[in-house]
């Protein structure tokens, strides 16, 4: 399970003044304890500092990769922003997203082309999100044509078929697990991924219910969430799928996870 930390969002207020004041320690303390958590990319919008989002993340992104030892994942629906930011990211950042939209290819696809990013590409298009798992796959595979020939191999690209709130939309949460299982079937190599915190949108108790759509899409084939690496519950379901899913060979990781755990509690109980 592929983790990219969702808590350098500017959509969050405490992240928006942070990139306002420039305080540093407030957004390395953030990407920090995500890295810490287990996550394998920090996610980083700046999206709501409107015209001021070039100059923060061109701000923002030194300042992490100096603290940090994985990835950025660029998240910006502005393709200007994308093409800065990517331009000044050392190494290969994952860029977040891009979409069916035929504004979204011929914006992005270029910088694509240019950059070698890896990719998140939503099965979103000009009609909306897809209504049935087998739109969902004929969108992923028309995605995955436009990224080869941008030069991007199956292995580095993320699709998502988009998680609609399951308070919403009746039967959302079904729909997405049909999906994910469906373009697994029709495109083995590429990754999928969940927006988690989306499913839960407007209904009490949404950690409980982001858990919980997590195993079950984690048994559909789910290979990436976007999500809190903070929330410890979750980590431990995610440790306990992957050992009932046969993705943990002779169960070490979740033996260790088990045993850190256990002294977490002890050492807690101590204080």
């Amino acid at each position: 399970m592929i983790i990219i930390g969702e808590r350098l969002n500017s959509s969050r207020s405490a992240v928006l003044e942070a990139l306002q004041c420039r305080d540093e320690e407030f957004v390395r303390e953030q990407a920090r304890k995500q890295e810490q958590a287990g996550a394998a990319y920090i996610d980083l919008n700046a999206a709501a500092l409107m015209d001021g989002e070039v100059d923060g993340l061109c701000w923002a992104i030194p300042l992490l990769q100096r603290e940090l030892s994985v990835p950025l994942a660029i998240d910006t629906p502005n393709p200007k922003a994308m093409a800065a930011a990517l331009k000044i990211h050392k190494g290969r950042a994952l860029l977040n997203s891009l979409t069916g939209a035929q504004s979204s290819l011929d914006a992005l696809l270029p910088i694509i082309r240019e950059f070698k990013p890896r990719v998140i590409a939503l099965c979103l298009e000009e009609s909306g999100p897809p209504t049935g798992a087998s739109i969902a796959v004929g969108r992923a595979e028309k995605l995955m044509e436009a990224l080869a020939r941008a030069g991007v191999e199956p292995e580095d690209a993320f699709i998502d078929p988009l998680v609609r709130p399951a308070g919403v939309e009746a039967g959302a949460g079904a729909l997405f697990l049909e999906s994910v299982e469906k373009i697994k079937r029709c495109l083995p190599r590429v990754n999928t991924i969940a927006g988690l915190s989306n499913v839960s949108f407007g209904l009490p108790q949404r950690r409980l219910l982001n858990r919980t759509f997590l195993s079950l899409a984690m048994a559909r084939g789910l290979d990436a969430a976007i999500c809190d690496p903070l929330d410890a519950e979750l980590q431990a379901v995610i440790a306990a799928a992957r050992a009932l899913l046969g993705q943990d060979p002779e169960l070490g990781d979740y033996l260790r996870f088990s045993r850190a755990r256990a002294k977490a509690e002890t050492d807690a109980g101590r204080s």
